[in-house]
């Protein structure tokens, strides 16, 4: 039972310790079927129909939650045949569509007011990145 629980904690790390999570385009499109087109603010929706969603911003809406609200919200994502779709699920949804914009909001800040020519290049990339989904040539 360590072992597993040492497992799960170690794929906990791993997952939080990378920039953005996938959501494979099946879950996209049963989230995007329940709770509308505000699943599309969560992250950059891909060619093949995943999306790359910051994983800050999922751990700031998690925090936001309560456990009870957020363990709601995780059984009702999991769940594809739960008919009575619970208030949980969404506002999961909302709060972390909430985060990414409020994270570029904050990077298009630091951008503007950055007065190092290289600082502001660079704070650039993030917001174009975080925007359009890529890395761009200079």
């Amino acid at each position: 039972m360590v072992n597993i629980a040492m497992l799960t904690f170690i794929q906990f790390i791993e997952e939080i310790a990378k920039k953005d999570l996938m959501i494979p385009p099946a879950d996209v499109e049963r989230m995007q079927e329940r709770f509308g087109d505000k699943v599309l603010k969560m992250g950059h929706l891909q060619e093949d129909g995943s999306m790359l969603v910051p994983v800050d911003c999922v751990l700031e809406a998690a925090q936001s939650l309560g456990t009870q609200t957020l363990t709601e919200a995780a059984e009702i994502l999991k769940n594809g045949e739960m008919v009575n779709m619970l208030q949980s699920g969404e506002t999961l949804v909302e709060r972390v569509g909430e985060a990414r914009e409020r994270k570029l909001r904050e990077l298009i800040g630091k951008f503007q007011s950055e007065s190092n020519e290289t600082h502001a290049h660079h704070q650039w990339k993030e917001i174009e990145k975080m925007v359009f989904g890529g890395d761009y040539p200079d």
